[in-house]
This record gives C-alpha cells, structure tokens and sequence, in this order.
C-alpha cells in the first residue's frame, strides 16, 4: 500500500484496549494553561467527568488527578480486565503537563482523546491541536 500511495499513507496497528481517557489543555484568561484529564473517547461528552490542574505537575499530582475522576474504578479492573499500569498513566499525565506549560501562548488548545490506559502502558491515539491567533479569544474552563 505504501509502495502504491507513497507519503500520503501511513499503516499503523490497531491500538490495545484499555480506559479510554482525555487530556486537554485549555487558556484561561485568568489562570493561563490549566490540564484537563477526564473520561475520553466516545464517552467524554456523555459522562463530564473531568478533573482540572495548574501545570506543571509531577506524577504524584497526576495519579491524584486521575484517581478523583468517576472512571477511577476501571483503573484497577472491572469484569476480569487486568488493571492498567497506573504509574505508566501518571507519567504520561504529567509529561503532558511539562507540554502544557512548555508551549505558553504558543496554543490555543490541545486536546489528546482517546488516551487509552492499559497493563502495558499508556498510547495517545489521535490529538488536536488549535495555535494561538491574534483574535483567539482565552477559554474559559
């Protein structure tokens, strides 16, 4: 496939199964970048279940974020599904909050839906990223 479509495709394998989560960074007019972490894929905008955060923050902040959300239940498994590696999902959630802080005015907003947790680590599937324009007005959380 690649042979016959060249650059303009790329093969890549399906993504193992695990809690779908979201993590975004939004600007605040008042507060600059603030992290969120929240129930992701299909169900980010049927549960609302969200935590927000000050970035940067370490790995203990970010198991402390993720632990207050709803969804914290299917982390140490449900209905015989191995629990997901929790400190492989706090690295990934506080590396993201170096980013956050890292890209300043740089952006707008980064969402990074699904982030799928699993035993053998974290895997961002797909992400989005709006940069900051002179007219982009700050968001509000």
């Amino acid at each position: 496939m690649a042979a016959r479509l060249g650059p303009r495709v790329l093969v890549q394998g399906m993504a193992p199964r695990g809690v779908e989560l979201v993590l975004g960074r939004v600007r605040d007019a008042d507060f600059g970048a603030i992290v969120v972490a929240g129930a992701g894929g299909e169900l980010v905008e049927v549960l609302a279940d969200a935590a927000f955060a000050l970035p940067p923050f370490g790995p203990a902040t970010a198991l402390r974020l993720v632990e207050g959300l709803r969804l914290a239940p299917l982390l140490v498994g449900v209905r015989g599904r191995p629990p997901v590696d929790c400190a492989a999902l706090a690295g990934a959630v506080a590396c993201f909050s170096g980013l956050a802080h890292a890209l300043g005015d740089a952006i707008a907003e980064l969402d990074v839906n699904p982030v799928i947790a699993g035993p053998r680590g974290t895997i961002a599937v797909d992400a989005l990223v709006r940069p900051a324009t002179a007219s982009t007005p700050s968001a509000r959380a």
